[in-house]
């Protein structure tokens, strides 16, 4: 009994760091180690007058604040996939960055985590362990980058249109491809950030964002839900992170803009206080 109680505790452990995987490797745009090397952009155009175009970028990051959602989760990780999580995601702005919740469900409805990215700290709930795992937003994982810097970086998935905040920023006019005209229609921007450069592709007519990629890191947006007051929101999000072999796709539905505030219970860590805590940092140091 004892060994079958052991191997399970084993798959759980796996699976959560899946889950933690999956949480902060959605951050890594720019890697975690070592200066990614120069991507190789399409090639661009003329460079379009920024004024315009980069104002309403500008507007349309602003203009989301706050995000909730149903989400269904895959990973695949060196080509194998793992189960898929269904569950709810939560997400808002504050003066000094970014709450968010995410609680993911398995089989039958049964909760396999639920975390939390508050002012301070990060709990990551497990139910089969009855234990909630904390650790500050100020921990370095690995020693090499906060967990708040990736939180940040990772608002870029949720508001791609933020990605014009980058250094270095130009925008250029898309080159159609032989037989592509609607191709006419995107235009790309360049950016360089955290010792990296990259790129993404929006609709110049509707800012609908297509994709956010660099040397270690590609974002592709689809299934775009057309939002009062906002440019089309991605209903589909796929990833893929290219030294880690991992390929994460999620797909949200019950898309609600303007819901949600800092104050909300639902970002409250009083939710986790009635269980044992335990430091989240060894399961963090774990992740490859």
């Amino acid at each position: 009994m004892d060994s079958v109680g052991s191997l399970m505790n084993k798959i759980i452990c796996n699976f959560a760091s899946a889950i933690a995987v999956a949480l902060f490797a959605c951050a890594c745009l720019c890697g975690c180690a070592g200066k990614p090397e120069a991507p190789s952009p399409p090639k661009p155009g003329t460079i379009i007058t920024t004024g315009d175009i980069l104002d309403a970028m500008n507007f349309q990051a602003t203009r989301l604040n706050n995000l909730s959602a149903g989400i269904r989760l895959k990973l695949t990780i060196h080509d194998q996939t793992r189960p898929e999580i269904k569950g709810q995601l939560m997400w808002t702005r504050t003066r000094e960055g970014v709450l968010a919740r995410v609680i993911g469900h398995g089989p039958f409805g049964i909760t396999v985590f639920d975390c939390l990215v508050a002012e301070r700290s990060l709990y990551l709930f497990i139910p089969s362990h009855k234990a909630v795992y904390v650790s500050s937003i100020n921990y370095k994982i690995k020693n090499v980058k906060k967990i708040s810097a990736l939180i940040n970086e990772a608002s870029w998935l949720l508001n791609p249109w933020s990605v014009v905040r980058a250094q270095d920023v130009q925008l250029f006019q898309y080159m159609p491809q032989r037989g592509l005209e609607n191709d006419k229609n995107l235009f790309y921007i360049s950016f360089f950030h955290k010792g990296g450069s990259g790129w993404a592709k929006f609709d110049r007519q509707t800012l609908l964002p297509i994709s956010i990629e660099n040397s270690e890191f590609q974002a592709l947006y689809d299934d775009h839900v057309y939002l009062e007051d906002h440019a089309p929101y991605p209903g589909k999000i796929r990833m893929k992170f290219k030294k880690m072999h991992l390929e994460i796709k999620i797909d949200l539905k019950d898309i609600q803009i303007d819901s949600l505030t800092p104050e909300d219970r639902v970002f409250s860590p009083a939710l986790y206080l009635n269980q044992p805590l335990r430091p989240l940092t060894p399961l963090l140091d774990s992740l490859h």
